[in-house]
């Protein structure tokens, strides 16, 4: 299934079909099926308590095991059931962003008429349908996708050819750790994007960095080589925390007696 963003990009999902579904189905079902088993066991011990309840409260918990289930876990755990987590599936909206509550619940409540003749109804809609949704999926819009993990490229940064910035050019200010690691990744994969679209994402962090590092050296190295001023601001600030990790060391390391020397 692919999907153009108003920004003109091709969003691609691998739709999950019937068989993928069905496992995740009987994983979801033995679950249920376990938690009703301890529902019964414990109900009747209530019962003794509050007399007159324990059909009640039965009931009650049938009915959150069979509409609840489902609708909380795909309403409020991002579109995963348990069994679907185990299965990599996810329910999504067929415009391809998450899934809310209320058409969670939607498609759940249409639940009923997909499992006519042991989901036989389902299952037909799925296979009728070219994006395999159910007749609960028609009606709430969504559609269920098999997730897929990527490694993206690297390329390493040679920062033997990066010059840091000069102190005396900038403040006290000094740059998180979540900074640095994103402007580590942000280079590492800065040959996935183009030049123009890497020059502009560069240049957002670019200048809200030389704002708050009240930098004073060139303007041109910000705004024309916003990349190669980042390279700048990691090596500056990675570096300078490794030499006090290590001067920390050195001064608390204890020192190893010379050969000479004879400990008692």
């Amino acid at each position: 299934m692919q999907i153009e963003t108003p920004e003109n990009v091709v969003l691609t999902y691998q739709l999950a079909g019937p068989a993928q579904r069905y496992i995740a189905y009987m994983i979801d079902l033995a679950i249920r099926l376990a938690i009703m088993f301890g529902v019964m066991m414990v109900v009747p011990m209530m019962g003794i308590v509050l007399p007159g309840t324990a059909m009640g409260l039965l009931l009650v918990m049938m009915f959150l095991n069979t509409w609840g289930y489902y609708t909380i876990s795909e309403g409020f755990f991002k579109g995963q059931s348990i069994g679907k987590h185990f299965c990599g599936l996810r329910v999504i909206r067929d415009g391809g962003y998450p899934i809310t509550f209320w058409p969670a619940l939607l498609r759940n409540l249409v639940r009923s008429a997909d499992a006519i003749v042991f989901y036989g109804i389902g299952i037909t809609s799925m296979l009728l349908t070219r994006r395999f949704q159910r007749l609960g999926d028609l009606v709430a819009g969504t559609v269920v996708i098999q997730e897929r993990s990527l490694t993206l490229p690297r390329k390493p940064v040679i920062l033997n050819k990066i010059q840091p910035l000069n102190k005396n050019e900038i403040g006290s200010y000094l740059p998180r750790d979540e900074v640095l690691s994103l402007i580590d990744e942000f280079i590492g994969r800065r040959h996935v994007l183009t030049y123009e679209r890497g020059h502009a994402l560069a240049g957002i962090l670019a200048r809200n960095l030389a704002e708050r590092l009240n930098y004073s050296g060139d303007p041109k190295k910000v705004a024309q080589y916003p990349m190669a001023f980042l390279a700048a601001v990691y090596k500056t600030f990675s570096f300078a925390q490794e030499e006090e990790e290590q001067e920390l060391v050195s001064a608390y390391h204890p020192r190893k007696p010379s050969a000479g020397v004879k400990l008692e």
